[in-house]
């Protein structure tokens, strides 16, 4: 008779991920998860209270922003079996990511051309998600804007029935199916006028891939402001790129001042990287927590925070620092005590590659069910590059490297080896599985999949499953379908019983 936990499919509605009543998990760690839902609460509060009116219209125009109506069953499903010092990580990096996705928000809106003229519009310079805040450092005045995160990714997140609506408008306009899910929403929303028309300026680039360089093309001819194409070295770890890299900085610097009419600062500029360089170094010490059997870091918030991290604050977040901070006096205080933070994991692993982002609590799934405590995932190694401080050349081109490391471009440019680097990271943070996502449309890493499989003969103590997905379109591979390629392997490779029966295959395609 299989013994029902706590976290059985009881508690969820039928085909849907809902829940009908809060998880119980003991009463001082239920007691806490009530106090932070309502910190949660006054966050979104607050970010209502930046721009009423034109947050509401934004409501009513953007498809996208009605997704976020679901964020707080989002973050509920990413709390999932989290207790003790891990609870506690887990909420203190979500209020720090949820303080600056609503002020990011906010400031799209005020900005917004659409709802009228704003002076905030002239003070926002545009980047594609896949670049940082940094190069922004020497303009104190200006406020950097990611061009298709919340529309795309992060939307994906709250809601996996958004995306698949972008996607069928890109290939009714005639782009191939099988392209790359993030492209093709990137320019899905630009098709159908869904992105904010705000923003002095936009900096596209050629990162992660051709498949982003194509959607810069296209995205571009949407906006109706000054761009500039923020093209990269692709073989990075070449030293005779860095001569090129630099001039890109410069004539960025160059254009911002251009299109805005502001002075670069320089010694805004070294103060803020200075900020930066403590976020990493604060990024660093949390990996040494990581690799011992008391970590409170685990499961799915912690990749994001990282991501949060790199994609919008590059020092200018002061509530990122702040949640760092905290974290590791959780973090000391569990090492010191010696406190299993994680009772259920009977694995630890890492995830790799591109995942499926309308599953984003996977890790959660993985523990609850199969006690696989995911450590950490590929987002969480991008862009963690200290940027010199001893002269503005060395500086700008510590950025440039901060963007080549960054979001899926270290693993998939730079050189093959880059992808394999999860082999040692699975061994620094003692792991025994790797989890290698399969993203259906990256081609990029799909013709590395031999050079992956070949690499397992190397270190035979580590298994790995691959986990197909299809990015950001649950309607090809499901949630569940992921589930039970889990759940074959677990069965007849690591020939395992899970923790929770209740949890190996249920009907979830309806849930957001």
């Amino acid at each position: 008779m299989i013994k029902k936990e706590k976290l059985s499919r009881d508690r969820f509605y039928d085909k849907t991920g809902i829940a009908k009543h809060r998880e119980w998990r003991g009463l001082k760690d239920t007691f806490y998860d009530y106090t932070q839902w309502v910190v949660n609460l006054g966050i979104m509060g607050a970010f209502v209270a930046k721009s009423p009116i034109r947050i509401m219209r934004g409501m009513i125009e953007y498809r996208w922003f009605g997704s976020y109506l679901g964020s707080l069953h989002w973050i509920d499903k990413c709390m999932e079996g989290l207790e003790g010092p891990a609870l506690r990580v887990a909420h203190t990096q979500m209020h720090a990511i949820m303080n600056t996705a609503t002020n990011h928000i906010a400031n799209m809106m005020k900005g917004d051309r659409r709802f009228g003229d704003t002076k905030e519009a002239s003070k926002q310079v545009i980047f594609e998600e896949t670049m940082g805040p940094e190069i922004l450092g020497g303009f104190p005045k200006l406020t950097p804007t990611l061009m298709e995160a919340m529309q795309g990714l992060v939307g994906a997140y709250m809601d996996q029935t958004l995306p698949p609506h972008y996607i069928d408008a890109v290939e009714h306009y005639g782009l191939p199916s099988d392209s790359c899910r993030l492209s093709a929403t990137t320019v899905g929303v630009a098709i159908l006028d869904d992105y904010p028309r705000n923003g002095a300026c936009l900096i596209v680039n050629n990162m992660p891939c051709d498949s982003s360089t194509m959607n810069s093309q296209l995205v571009r001819r949407r906006f109706d402001i000054p761009e500039f194409i923020g093209s990269l070295p692709m073989r990075w770890e070449d030293e005779k790129t860095d001569k090129y890299a630099l001039s890109r900085m410069k004539k960025m610097i160059s254009f911002i001042e251009e299109s805005t009419g502001e002075s670069f600062d320089e010694k805004a500029f070294f103060e803020m990287m200075e900020k930066h360089n403590i976020e990493v170094e604060d990024e660093q010490a949390q990996w040494e927590y990581m690799a011992t059997p008391y970590t409170p870091y685990g499961a799915s918030i912690v990749n994001l925070f990282h991501t949060t991290m790199y994609a919008f604050s590059g020092g200018r977040v002061p509530a990122i620092n702040r949640a760092q901070k905290k974290c590791l006096e959780i973090a000391k205080k569990a090492y010191e005590d010696k406190v299993n933070c994680f009772p259920k994991a009977r694995h630890r692993a890492i995830i790799w590659a591109g995942p499926g982002c309308y599953f984003f609590h996977f890790a959660n799934w993985l523990y609850n069910c199969w006690g696989i405590l995911v450590i950490a995932q590929m987002d969480n190694f991008e862009g963690c590059t200290l940027i010199p401080t001893d002269s503005l050349d060395n500086a700008l081109v510590g950025v440039a490297k901060s963007y080549e490391h960054g979001i899926m471009r270290r693993h998939l440019t730079g050189g093959y080896e880059h992808l394999l680097e999860f082999w040692e990271l699975a061994r620094r943070f003692n792991c025994d599985i790797v989890v290698m996502n399969e993203d259906i449309t990256c081609k990029g890493a799909l013709g590395l999949s031999g050079v992956v499989n070949d690499s397992m003969k190397n270190y035979p103590e580590i298994k790995m499953m691959t986990i197909p997905n299809d990015l950001f379109d649950h309607r090809t591979i499901s949630r569940n379908d992921m589930r039970r390629e889990v759940n074959s392997f677990m069965t007849a490779v690591m020939q395992e019983e899970p923790l929770d029966a209740s949890l190996l295959d249920f009907d979830d395609y309806e849930g957001w």
